[in-house]
């Protein structure tokens, strides 16, 4: 507001002075040259002006949708943090209220511990990302067996989800790569566990990993509904999730992507998302 009467302000002070001019200058040759003046000192002005307001915008709406993310984030990871503890609570109460069969009791303690995971996993990543920002994760390199880690991987993701799809492995043996294991298993991770999260029952989800020469690249692809084209290149964002997070159905964070990004950047390798053949998306990290 204050800006807006400065302008005003000085727009006034300068067409003042112009009618000044015109009205006192004694020779059409002195008028043209003050009015020059003037009228190249105001083009500067409005230069200097629009471009810091420009700026401000622009800084003004980046801080905007951050601060929506990070309310996003919030809401998120209450949701994400309140579901697994409320049933922790429950499955722990049933155990200790009720005399049930032992059948029932490692059934219960089965749903417990998948549930533990699901907590530890979303601690993982919210410490990873915080190490990631502060420059704290530090490669540890070392040979690593990609096609054995990538099955065992896909395998343990799936039977922790209990979700009914089919996974088809078109993975290269014996795929050695140097890379950082916790790393690789977070990137292996956080794409599988997108991929299940969105995949509909009884799809396919293909595991592909190939290595020729000094190249590796893996992929995953899924049959879910895929990454709209105006989102392909905000998903790997910090917090970003497409949609309100008070409507979104879908579980998550907003980080798992982002730290496999990260990750990915960190072993000099690339991570892109192409839509399916059919439907649905496909990530594919490149490594050189």
């Amino acid at each position: 507001m204050f800006l807006l009467v400065y302008v005003c302000l000085q727009s006034g002070w300068w067409l003042f002075k112009i009618y000044d001019l015109s009205a006192e200058a004694a020779t059409g040759s002195e008028l043209n040259r003050k009015l020059t003046m003037i009228l190249g000192e105001g083009a500067v002005f409005f230069i200097i002006l629009l471009t810091g307001f420009l700026l401000t915008y622009r800084s003004f709406r980046k801080e905007l949708e951050v601060g929506n993310q990070q309310k996003n984030f919030l809401l998120a990871i209450t949701h994400e943090l309140k579901t697994p503890i409320a049933s922790l609570k429950l499955y722990l109460q049933t155990l200790l209220k009720r005399e049930l069969e032992l059948p029932k009791q490692k059934e219960i303690l089965k749903k417990s511990v998948k549930d533990a995971d699901r907590l530890n996993g979303l601690v993982e990543n919210i410490l990873l990302a915080t190490k990631i920002d502060d420059k704290g994760f530090p490669l540890n390199i070392e040979e690593l067996d990609l096609s054995r880690m990538m099955e065992a991987t896909s395998l343990d993701l799936l039977e922790a989800s209990g979700k009914q799809v089919d996974f088809e492995f078109f993975i290269q043996p014996n795929v050695m790569f140097r890379g950082d294991k916790d790393a690789f298993h977070s990137i292996l991770t956080n794409l599988i566990s997108n991929a299940l999260k969105y995949a509909p029952e009884s799809s396919t989800i293909c595991v592909t990993l190939v290595q020729k020469g000094d190249e590796t690249a893996l992929s995953i692809s899924d049959e879910g509904p895929g990454v709209e084209s105006n989102e392909v290149d905000k998903i790997f964002e910090k917090f970003y999730r497409s949609g309100n997070e008070e409507t979104r159905n879908q579980k998550g964070t907003g980080l798992g992507l982002y730290i496999v990004r990260k990750l990915v950047e960190q072993h000099n390798g690339i991570i892109q998302v192409k839509p399916n053949s059919k439907k649905g998306s496909i990530f594919v990290a490149s490594f050189r």
